[in-house]
């Protein structure tokens, strides 16, 4: 049985919320395999351990696919881990907001806005200075994007609840 709070939830906010909460959870999962695996790429690149690896698939693929992998993996292992470490925590107080937006808490809104925000800084020191061209704008644009509407859906809600007779009014 649906409750309240669901019959007022527009569709489209349990959209943004369901694609807030994906990302968060697979972008935890993420970076904390990157965490983990940057300092064993970085230490296979010192070495020439992944160009060896590289050898077998240089017939299939070719050279210049073999030399784009290389450039990506060095780039990769370029990335300080410290990045990834402040982006679990970061996901994980997105995620937090995620959860608390789902139940209506304005709270969540503020957390999760500040969370996206930091990301940017983030990337902007560890990331897009390696980056050519830097994906900021559309990371930007993207974070804008998601703030606005959870800031819309939360304002229509207050709107609602302006309009709409308590219980102890009836």
């Amino acid at each position: 049985m649906e409750t309240i709070e669901q019959k007022k939830r527009p569709t489209g906010m349990t959209i943004f919320l369901v694609l807030s909460f994906i990302n968060a959870c697979w972008n935890i999962l993420r970076s904390f395999i990157m965490y983990v695996s940057t300092p064993m790429m970085t230490k296979m690149m010192e070495n020439g351990e992944f160009e060896d690896a590289m050898e077998p698939f240089v017939a299939t693929l070719g050279e210049e696919m073999r030399q784009a992998m290389m450039d990506n993996m060095t780039q990769l292992a370029s990335i300080n881990p410290r990045y990834y470490l402040i982006l679990i925590l970061l996901f994980v107080g997105s995620l937090v907001g995620v959860l608390k937006m789902f139940k209506w808490d304005k709270r969540g809104f503020h957390i999760y806005s500040i969370a996206q925000i930091l990301m940017l800084i983030n990337a902007s020191v560890y990331l897009y200075p390696l980056q050519h061209p830097s994906p900021f704008t559309y990371d930007l644009l993207l974070t804008v994007m998601f703030i606005l509407m959870y800031y819309l859906y939360f304002k229509r809600k207050e709107q609602f609840d302006n309009i709409q007779p308590n219980d102890d009014q009836i």
